[in-house]
């Protein structure tokens, strides 16, 4: 199966072992792909959140239920819950410890068409512009929850793309959170959300 563009090898699970934050910002650039039988959908990631262990009051680790288990998962396996009717997609991180990365945004590169079906609307720049429209957009539910992202026989994978520079990262609370850490975990592309820009429109990096 071919995928069009120069997109790089698939990344290794070491890559998830680090903290949230940490993750969270190396993550951003590259590429989440969703395969689905002979359909390839997905694009450069643009936005995410990180989220800690119980010391993290924002974090369902700091909560009782199988999510905050969850969240002491193999780093790099997915973890896919619902809020108020929209599923999110989160990659597990921190070895030996909780952690997770909330994936709230991409950059629609591969399978746009069928990520319109899905999504039932046409304008790319609110295609996945949002953790329930990724997930809707890309048919991510339930039974995509806990699946390696580094395993090439997944049918979810983030791939090696672009290293953005610290300078193109912008930083900010989380969103919806009704308590918080002190310092902001939620990292997005500045020129992405910003501007509205694509990556057709350029990006220093």
């Amino acid at each position: 199966m071919r995928i069009s563009r120069n997109y790089g090898q698939i990344i290794e699970k070491s890559f998830y072992e680090p903290r949230p934050d940490i993750v969270a910002k190396k993550i951003l650039g590259k590429i989440l792909l969703r395969i689905e039988g002979d359909i390839l959908m997905g694009g450069m990631i643009t936005e995410v959140e990180a989220y800690f262990g119980p010391e993290d009051p924002a974090s369902r680790a700091s909560k009782k239920g199988w999510i905050g288990e969850a969240m002491k998962r193999d780093p790099g396996y997915t973890l896919v819950y619902m809020v108020h009717g929209y599923w999110l997609l989160n990659i597990v991180t921190t070895l030996g410890g909780a952690g997770a990365v909330l994936i709230r945004g991409i950059e629609p590169l591969i399978g746009i068409e069928h990520m319109r079906r899905y999504r039932g609307v046409f304008k790319k720049n609110i295609l996945t512009s949002g953790p329930g429209r990724l997930t809707r957009a890309l048919n991510i539910t339930k039974e995509l929850d806990n699946i390696p992202v580094y395993n090439v026989e997944s049918c979810i994978q983030i791939l090696d793309y672009l290293d953005i520079d610290e300078y193109d990262i912008e930083r900010s609370h989380r969103i919806g959170v009704s308590k918080d850490l002190h310092e902001p975990y939620r990292f997005y592309i500045k020129s992405f959300i910003d501007k509205g820009l694509t990556i057709d429109k350029g990006l220093r990096h």
